[in-house]
């Protein structure tokens, strides 16, 4: 008996078997991206480098998670000198490999993400196409640095939050990975700490009444290795934190920025010229109040020193440092790699600098209209998207601030600007009148009168 094929089956198969060639597209795209980076840029350090390596070293040859003084190491958090530790001292290019497969494999997901949740190939596909020819991505997965990990560890908490959220059937196992994984990106890069309260938070807008077993749940499961990290520190130095790197922040770069916006010329070299002075008052101090050799005073003093300075620094100038956070975010996402088209493609860094902006302005613009596209579509999820792409620029956003920074959470930033595109595409559709056949068209008008 023959069967024929009902609607309802050709859409089901589509549904099916359309996200193949969406897959396949997003992946060879950053595969050639990436791939032809690669093949360009054979320098693989960069300044923060060797304080990874050093560690990842120690570790390597059993001696634990010590400095170059053979001390508990404060300043790295072990996420990336652990990752790093697979491969020193002679597999380092193979990591490089793998950071760029990573790099593909957020890619394809972002977009096959994208398929599932939109059904719009304009969104699927100009996500990908965002993320994979965003240069400040691929050349810090060209590097040793930690971003590239950091990344798809934000990616796969930030989905099984939403995950979560949209599944009530495995919503604890959902909630419990992705505080996890989590706590892991801390790990990784300690300014994502705090990741939990803009996750907690897409919870209980998501959640309402539901949200309090699974904000628990999330919460704990997210500060488990954190805190235990921070454990140790306590308890081999007496530094509660989970890193030292944080007090550093708070005077070399935001206390040292709120000053340097003051100054007429350039804010980035009178920043430099700030943290050169803070780190030679630093010392200077330290000697006075220690009475001994700056070189001799521990780091869990450095950090007191420095939080308790750089916090009395910004609160006496709070408009000049909320006017240094407003020019960092602006480093953060309208850079976007020029170093790394100058140097692949001999462009003038000015040259480059501007033809960058020519693209981080316009994914800018379609990220805030995103907002509205997703708001509108799945609140869930623009919940997840907005809250962790505001977080991660508003805690990286210091004298350093630049591209770079961006690269943790580019996979969602990625998605609100597809979500502008799709929403620039349907006002332009809806501006276009439709001419059908003039058949078509007459019979439509008779069937109206």
């Amino acid at each position: 008996m023959d069967t024929k094929t009902t609607p309802g089956d050709k859409k089901a198969l589509t549904a099916k078997f359309s996200a193949w060639p969406v897959l396949c597209f997003a992946a060879a795209l950053a595969l050639l991206t990436h791939g032809l980076y690669w093949s360009f840029d054979h320098e693989h350090s960069s300044v923060d480098t060797p304080t990874y390596l050093v560690p990842a070293g120690n570790l390597a040859h059993g001696l634990g998670f010590v400095n170059d003084l053979h001390q508990p190491e404060l300043r790295r958090t072990p996420g990336y000198p652990l990752v790093l530790a697979l491969f020193v001292p002679s597999r380092l290019d193979y990591l490089i490999v793998v950071q760029h497969l990573l790099c593909v494999f957020v890619v394809a997901a972002v977009a096959l993400a994208a398929w599932r949740i939109s059904r719009s190939l304009v969104v699927s596909l100009v996500a990908a196409a965002i993320l994979a020819f965003d240069l400040a991505t691929i050349r810090v997965a060209n590097l040793l640095m930690t971003e590239a990990v950091a990344m798809t560890l934000v990616a796969l908490t930030a989905w099984c939050v939403y995950r979560g959220i949209t599944c009530e059937a495995g919503r604890t196992w959902w909630i419990a990975a992705a505080g996890l994984l989590g706590g892991c990106g801390a790990l990784v890069r300690p300014v994502g700490s705090l990741y939990f309260l803009a996750l907690a938070a897409c919870l209980i807008l998501a959640l309402k009444r539901r949200s309090l077993r699974p904000v628990l749940l999330f919460t704990v499961s997210f500060l488990l290795l954190p805190v235990l990290w921070a454990a140790r520190n306590y308890t081999e130095t007496g530094y509660p934190g989970i890193s030292t790197i944080g007090a550093e922040d708070i005077l070399y770069y935001r206390a040292a920025g709120a000053l340097a916006i003051q100054q007429p010329g350039s804010y980035l070299e009178n920043a430099r010229k700030m943290n050169a002075a803070f780190i030679d008052q630093t010392c200077a101090d330290l000697e006075g109040i220690y009475q001994r050799d700056c070189a001799s005073v521990t780091e869990v003093q450095q950090a007191s020193y420095a939080t308790h300075k750089g916090a009395a620094i910004i609160l006496s100038h709070p408009w000049s440092y909320l006017r240094s956070v407003a020019l960092s975010l602006a480093y953060i996402v309208f850079g976007g790699g020029a170093e790394a088209l100058s140097k692949i493609t001999s462009v003038s860094p000015r040259i480059a600098e501007r033809l960058v902006l020519l693209i981080t302005l316009p994914q800018a613009l379609l990220a805030i209209a995103g907002c509205w596209y997703w708001y509108r579509r799945d609140r869930n999820l623009f919940y997840v998207l907005a809250l962790t792409v505001a977080y991660f620029f508003a805690v990286s956003a210091g004298a350093e601030a630049y591209s770079r920074f961006r690269v943790p959470v580019m996979p969602m930033y990625a998605l609100l600007a597809a979500g502008g595109a799709a929403l620039l595409l349907q006002a332009f559709r809806r501006r276009t009148p439709f001419t059908g056949h003039p058949a078509q068209s007459a019979t439509s008008n008779t069937g109206t009168q």
